[in-house]
């Protein structure tokens, strides 16, 4: 049995198992609390830069097909932008609060529901909001908005005010927060000029078919990859996006996802010993650091390189937002194949470019 390093081992008690131990233990709020307060740390780590500065700028569209422009909207009134996804959660738990707060204010608050797009698409987001009864726009990122605003953590909370600055972030619905939305609101801008941030671009993603042009990827073990790869002339390259909690944290709310990404590293491990590719592990940003990569590699034993997509920029060339993903890269650097777990037949094209044929 694999064993699971003690932050994870945490977030998986919490996500997982609180209710057997608020029966069992009765001592779940402890690390509930514990939990918390590591993503408000993460938040806020990732956010102190933000704090001041212009918020920025991107045309969004809704569920139901609203457009919303956040050059508008700034300086009209506060803007209150929430990250999340269906399987998180903190953010489930969070949800009724949301909505509350949308009720609550009405037109003296823009708010704006922006799922993260990781391992959700229209019909997971749909089915929630649905049954979550959910009443305020509701977006779907494509990781251009996440990046631009430095996302780390689910659910993470950006208060923007009427001046357009960035005045707030945090992840947890605590009176801290409570006390930065009322603040945000009473606050009329009427000494601060508005603000233009920069305009959140989506990343040129690229498609089967495109040759790469060069790029350097280091691992987590400070070693280089050239893709093209120069030093080991002739080798195609197999990049597996993943992130390091899919397995177990997704065990119970996307069980199929959490299966693909063992399938996955169990299939890429077994068969790169045949040495006609190499095979290189690129981790999201979203709830991971180095720290939990090195965990990582140590629970797992995994031998493939792992690379901390630290800026999201990565999933963002290779337009990757579903896990896991694989890219694959041939000799010359042109992408031959992309597929990830909503491909039909994702394990076999998967075994397909590991067997080099």
């Amino acid at each position: 049995m694999t064993h699971l390093p003690p932050k994870l081992s945490k977030l998986l008690i919490v996500g997982l198992l609180t209710p057997l131990l608020s029966v069992v233990f009765g001592g779940q709020a402890s690390a509930e609390d514990d939990f918390a307060a590591e993503g408000e740390r993460r938040a806020k780590l990732a956010g102190s830069e933000l704090i001041g500065t212009p918020a920025p700028q991107r045309e969004l569209t809704t569920l139901t097909g609203e457009t919303l422009n956040l050059q508008q909207l700034y300086g009209s009134k506060p803007v209150y932008i929430k990250f999340w996804a269906t399987w998180c959660v903190p953010c489930r738990q969070q949800m009724p609060g949301f909505e509350k707060i949308y009720q609550q204010y009405g037109e003296k608050l823009q708010v704006i529901a922006v799922n993260t797009g990781i391992s959700d698409d229209i019909n997971s987001v749909g089915a929630f909001v649905k049954q979550a009864g959910l009443n305020m726009p509701v977006t779907i990122d494509d990781g251009t908005l996440a990046r631009a605003f430095k996302l780390r953590v689910t659910p993470q909370h950006f208060l923007v005010d009427r001046s357009g600055r960035i005045a707030y972030v945090g992840h947890q619905d605590d009176e801290a927060f409570h006390q930065a939305l009322e603040a945000v609101i009473a606050d009329k801008g009427e000494n601060k000029a508005l603000l233009s941030g920069t305009v959140a671009e989506k990343a040129s993603g690229y498609e089967v078919g495109d040759k790469l042009a060069s790029l350097r990827l280091k691992s987590i073990d400070s070693i280089d990859y050239p893709l093209p790869s120069t030093t080991r002339q002739g080798k195609a390259t197999g990049l597996v996006f993943f992130a390091p909690w899919c397995e177990w944290y997704l065990a119970e709310s996307e069980p199929d996802t959490a299966k693909s990404c063992r399938l996955v590293r169990q299939m890429v491990e077994q068969s790169t010993s045949n040495g006609k590719s190499q095979w290189l592990h690129i981790s999201t940003n979203l709830w991971s650091s180095r720290t939990d990569l090195v965990e990582y590699q140590t629970n797992y034993q995994t031998r493939l390189p792992i690379v901390f997509d630290e800026e999201g920029s990565l999933f963002g060339q290779f337009g990757v937002t579903q896990l896991p993903t694989i890219v694959f890269i041939d000799e010359s650097g042109k992408v031959t194949e992309k597929v990830s777990r909503q491909t039909p037949d994702f394990a076999e094209r998967l075994q397909v470019l590991l067997s080099g044929k």
